[in-house]
């Protein structure tokens, strides 16, 4: 799990020099004990024998195209739990960086039925902090198609059910704290979801839609949009962006925050 406990609260207001160096080495620490299985069960047609080798290989040195066949292999003609749960340093470091060739959604599903959240704590911990830290650099970054806040947790949602160490992440990010960069990303994100995402303000129950990968994602952001501070946040960035190109989108997420948190007093 991924609870707000994991949260590192040491004061960077700045976006710049955010790295996920020190996570993404805990994370390879918390892992370098496991060793490769002697015999792993898999299909040699599907995996042949040189695949293999280099799957019992150094974890940070599978390539990502052998990596992500691996996850898509994992379970049926490839390996086990333990066998996947070796290599999870170099999986999530390169979803991280966008470079693992399938989807986040489909590698957190692996990761479930391969029963992450049973690991030892040191583990499920590294992974956890690593995550947050992706989280923290995403909200620091402006939005794109393919890089946005509400998508990227209803990814890891497949896999992950607290999903409170994110929200926290990121209603301390657009908060009155952070330097102006930093909230201006994080409020992006926030009218991304407002906006563009399946949610439809007036039917509370379409946030079902924008996180279809696990029924607990949704009631847990309803819950993050109906706080005070969210609400209180978007206003003041309204004030603040009412000179900018900006401003418009802002607005418009203003008032369709406003009938959300309506149409969820109501019981809609």
């Amino acid at each position: 799990m991924v609870s707000a406990a994991l949260i590192d609260r040491t004061y960077r207001p700045s976006a710049d020099g955010f790295s996920l160096e020190p996570t993404a080495s805990a994370l390879y620490t918390a892992f370098a004990h496991l060793r490769p299985s002697e015999e792993v069960a898999h299909c040699p047609h599907c995996v042949p024998a040189e695949e293999l080798a280099l799957a019992a290989g150094p974890v940070a040195a599978l390539s990502p195209a052998l990596a992500s066949k691996l996850v898509r292999k994992a379970g049926t003609t490839w390996g086990d739990a333990d066998d996947l749960r070796r290599l999870t340093p170099r999986l999530l470091t390169l979803a991280a960086d966008h470079r693992l060739e399938v989807s986040r959604t489909l590698l957190w599903t692996k990761l479930r039925a391969a029963g992450w959240t049973a690991w030892p704590t040191a583990e499920r911990d590294a992974v956890g902090r690593f995550l947050l830290a992706e989280f923290t650099r995403l909200l620091r970054n402006p939005t794109r198609p393919a890089h946005a806040a509400h998508r990227w947790l209803s990814d890891v949602s497949a896999g992950i059910d607290d999903l409170s160490g994110f929200l926290t992440v990121w209603h301390d990010s657009i908060g009155a704290l952070p330097e102006p960069p930093v909230q201006e990303a994080a409020v992006a994100h926030l009218v991304e979801l407002l906006t563009t995402s399946p949610l439809r303000p007036d039917l509370p129950a379409t946030v079902a839609d924008a996180f279809p990968h696990n029924p607990l994602a949704g009631p847990q952001v309803t819950r993050f949009l109906c706080g005070p501070g969210v609400d209180l946040d978007l206003r003041r960035a309204a004030t603040e962006l009412a000179d900018t190109p900006k401003a418009r989108r802002v607005n418009v997420a203003v008032e369709r925050l406003r009938r959300f948190r309506a149409a969820v007093e109501r019981g809609a």
